[in-house]
């Protein structure tokens, strides 16, 4: 019986190891990007006047999520597999314009709905295109189409902001950096635009 047992332990601590070693490894994690607000010391000036609700992007599921979008031809999207977006694409580029008046500091008051209910003015944004276009020469592609509201129905101004950064490659951190460099050249533009606008309408109303 003694060398029954020995038997079986012995055959269980040979098995056991075994088991374990056919068990693949776990995959590393993805890599999570961000999008970085632009430089609000760039964008410094004279107070101004009016307070600002900056709307969540409108988007299509394309973009709508914290997938990369890819496009690899013409209506054709696949999505990048090595990274992502640490959250939904528009929810981060909206925290980004916010991030960048803020640090501009040139207005009474800017946020989103939740944090300021009632302003003067409503920035609107609709993001046309937010991908890697792989087509050609690899590139990141930012498209945004904004617009600077009353939040009643009456739109004052509206202008497409566009920006397309040549990527080293197809790897994460080329297309981060890409990426990165198109965001701040959008989001410059757009907060430079409203400043403008906004100056312009409070001055006239």
């Amino acid at each position: 019986m003694k060398m029954l047992l020995k038997s079986v332990a012995l055959l269980s601590a040979l098995v056991l190891p075994a088991c374990v070693s056919v068990l693949p490894d776990a995959a590393p994690p993805k890599p999570r990007f961000h999008i970085a607000a632009a430089d609000g010391a760039a964008l410094t000036g004279e107070a101004l006047q009016f307070s600002l609700v900056v709307d969540e992007p409108r988007a299509t599921r394309v973009y709508d999520a914290p997938r990369i979008a890819v496009s690899t031809a013409p209506g054709r999207i696949e999505y990048l597999a090595g990274a992502e977006w640490a959250d939904r694409a528009p929810r981060l580029f909206q925290t980004a314009l916010i991030q960048t008046f803020e640090d501009a500091g040139r207005i009474l008051a800017v946020g989103d709905r939740a944090a300021i209910p009632v302003a003067d003015l409503v920035l609107q944004t609709d993001i046309r295109r937010l991908e890697l276009d792989v087509e050609g020469a690899d590139a990141a592609v930012v498209s945004v189409y904004a617009r600077l509201a009353d939040g009643k129905g009456t739109v004052y101004a509206a202008r497409k902001f566009n920006a397309r950064v040549s990527s080293a490659s197809t790897k994460p951190d080329a297309v981060y950096a890409a990426f990165d460099s198109a965001f701040d050249q959008v989001i410059s533009e757009i907060v430079e635009w409203t400043f403008d606008v906004g100056a312009s309408t409070r001055a006239n109303s």
